[in-house]
């Protein structure tokens, strides 16, 4: 991810100072590392230029540190599927992005290297995702994400809002913890 953004002439990254290198800023992790499930739309939010500030501010932040090794990052085996499928829609609509598209396969890879990939049939079953889309009230996408992260104990990111209230409106309390990329910090 750093690499994309210094490709694009914005290298500096003063306002993430864990940017600048493994083990920098890490004198202030005294906790246990911090466990994340980030969804599809959080790493959309780091390539497309028309997301608003509070949004690609903080998801950048966010996959900086897992690409640094601050964050362990869970992905289910269908996060590649989902942001391929996300990145062509948003070309399609022709939004702008922060990278050409041959950089940011390669971006995509270093992220994926970065996390945990969760797969089917190993660490989860479609069956459990099923049931568990028809319980929360969600999609199966959605569920399969939330479900990693309930397994793992994570926190799930999203950059979908409208799905976030309703998730805290449900008052599941089997739900994992829930976050909007915009309030990381």
């Amino acid at each position: 991810m750093v690499a994309a953004f210094r490709h694009q002439g914005q290298g500096d990254f003063g306002e993430f100072p864990e940017a600048k290198g493994v083990g920098k800023g890490m004198e202030h992790q005294t906790k246990a590392q911090e466990e994340a499930v980030v969804n599809a739309s959080v790493f959309l939010a780091t390539v497309l230029s028309d997301e608003p500030p509070e949004v690609r501010l903080p998801a950048t932040l966010l996959v900086v540190r897992i690409e640094a090794g601050m964050v362990r990052a869970h992905i289910p085996d269908r996060f590649e599927d989902e942001v391929l499928g996300g990145l062509t829609e948003a070309i399609t609509k022709r939004r702008p992005l922060v990278v050409a598209p041959n950089v940011l396969f390669a971006t995509l890879k270093r992220f994926m290297a970065s996390a945990i990939v969760h797969h089917r049939g190993i660490d989860w079953q479609a069956e459990e995702v099923f049931r568990a889309a028809l319980h929360w009230r969600v999609s199966y996408y959605d569920a399969l994400y939330l479900l990693v992260a309930q397994k793992v104990g994570a926190t799930y990111w999203t950059a979908d809002k409208k799905l976030l209230r309703f998730l805290q409106r449900s008052r599941s309390a089997d739900l994992p913890q829930l976050g909007w990329i915009g309030d990381y910090r």
